[in-house]
């Protein structure tokens, strides 16, 4: 491989390191403002009960700041990537099966700030599985 190529995709890795760490932040933080509008968000899916679903809303915005910041960082980032990847694909799961139900639910992937429906959602949260998955691979 020429050092060209090399170097390429040394900054490629790194700039996708920083978006998709950055994108997670961004979301905890969103979630973490308004933790009753993300429980109302879960709920809507009628997949979790209470108090399990209060208890979601209150967590997992947080793990999603300590995962985006592990990526961005590098301090625990293969544990940070790992996490965010299988969080990913549970959110694939509950929309696959809101969709599956014909439910019209709201993701509450970015607080309230991003309205789409949820085809869009899965779209953005396949692409982002896809990068994940990507960034999971050892570098050489």
């Amino acid at each position: 491989m020429s050092d060209q190529r090399r170097v390429w995709q040394v900054w490629l890795r790194r700039g996708l390191l920083v978006g998709f760490g950055l994108i997670f932040l961004l979301s905890g933080a969103l979630k973490v403002k308004d933790p009753g509008l993300f429980l109302m968000n879960i709920r809507g899916f009628h997949l979790v009960p209470d108090p399990y679903a209060a208890w979601l809303a209150l967590a997992l915005p947080w793990l999603e700041i300590f995962c985006g910041l592990a990526v961005l960082t590098g301090w625990l980032r293969k544990g940070g990537l790992l996490l965010l990847n299988v969080c990913i694909t549970v959110f694939i799961i509950a929309m696959s099966t809101a969709m599956a139900r014909g439910m019209d639910v709201e993701c509450g992937c970015f607080g309230s700030g991003m309205k789409t429906t949820l085809q869009v959602e899965m779209a953005l949260d396949v692409a982002l599985l896809a990068m994940g998955c990507w960034l999971m691979r050892p570098s050489r």
